[in-house]
């Protein structure tokens, strides 16, 4: 590479860092998200949860809204893979909500239920 194409580079990277939010440099990283490689030792093991998830029954999915004071529309034909599914749309669109389960997952003075200890994992990251 010679030192006319590292200037141009370096140009259109002060271009795009001036475009974005002024963070200090140890928060880089954040700007342009996380990495899109896949790690798949690690996707084999959410695959595998979310497939275990998706045998719990409806009551105890239920619970876990109740427990938690989800604001989730749940109708009565709903299955528990419907029901399933909109928790994981509402964590998705309420990033409190997130902070919340993993926070009661990791609690000591009260035992997590299974449940919300594979959703804890699956959440892992976020």
């Amino acid at each position: 590479m010679k030192t006319h194409s590292v200037a141009k580079a370096l140009r259109l990277l002060a271009d795009i860092l001036e475009a974005r939010p002024d963070l200090d440099i140890s928060e880089l990283g954040k700007l342009f998200g996380p990495s899109s490689e896949l790690d798949t030792g690690q996707v084999a093991v959410n695959l595998k949860t979310l497939h275990s998830l998706s045998k719990i029954g409806r009551k105890e999915w239920l619970k876990l809204i109740a427990d938690y004071g989800f604001q989730i529309d749940v109708k009565p034909r709903d299955s528990s893979r419907n029901i399933m599914g909109k928790l994981l749309n509402y964590l998705d669109a309420n990033p409190e909500a997130v902070d919340t389960l993993k926070r009661k997952a990791k609690e000591t003075f009260e035992k997590p239920s299974a449940l919300s200890r594979a959703l804890d994992i699956l959440l892992e990251g976020t």
